[in-house]
């Protein structure tokens, strides 16, 4: 007897046919996100997205209008959540600018990578593919993630907590680039966790701004 669960059933293919938007939603972007992580987004097809979330091509274009858009979500997974923490971070008026620094690396750069790890090496992997009408939202996005880090190191060399030892965007994308590329290494054997490492990137660079 066919399954008529409120999850779905076996359409004629044998696919599942699904009842369930949200979770074929997060199927078929966690087979992209295996897949472009395992083979490269070039080499990945739609029909193999599919195929590894074992749903229909209907209900691929249900959720995405292509396999750009697919990758234009992924980056959706992570940069909202470092967003959200960052803004609270900045948003704290009891934190002096040093700490909220410290706070930035922590919990908005590098805690992240504990939940969004495969989502970040793609899409610092593979943005090249996104064209320049789909970069432009995700740009804005990063420029305001971007915008917490410099108004914090700012603040700081304003208020007299950091030395001015150059522009601030420079010192603030230097922070930032130096947490982000840390997927390079990080695996699941490594010797602490990215919270560990977020606190020694924050002793690095508060004591070397001080």
């Amino acid at each position: 007897m066919a399954d008529l669960s409120p999850k779905g059933r076996r359409g004629q293919s044998g696919r599942q046919v699904v009842r369930d938007p949200e979770g074929a939603r997060k199927a078929l972007l966690s087979s992209a996100i295996r897949l472009f992580e395992r083979n490269g987004y070039a080499a990945t097809s739609v029909q193999s997205i599919i195929d590894g979330a074992n749903l229909t091509k209907g209900a691929f274009y249900h959720h995405f209008k292509s396999k750009e858009d697919l990758l234009f979500h992924v980056h959706d997974r992570f940069i909202d959540h470092q967003l959200h923490r960052a803004r609270e971070v900045v948003a704290d008026t009891e934190l002096p600018a040093d700490e909220k620094l410290r706070r930035l690396i922590v919990e908005a750069l590098l805690e992240p990578m504990a939940m969004y790890k495969p989502e970040i090496t793609v899409f610092l992997q593979e943005r090249r593919f996104l064209s320049g009408e789909t970069f432009v939202e995700i740009k804005e996005k990063r420029e305001a993630f971007e915008r917490c880090f410099v108004d914090v190191v700012e603040t700081g060399m304003q208020e007299g907590v950091f030395r001015e030892v150059g522009l601030p965007h420079i010192v603030a994308f230097g922070i930032i680039g130096m947490g982000a590329w840390t997927h390079v290494w990080l695996d699941a054997e490594s010797p602490a966790s990215p919270t560990e490492i977020g606190r020694v990137y924050a002793e690095i660079v508060v004591n070397g701004l001080r």
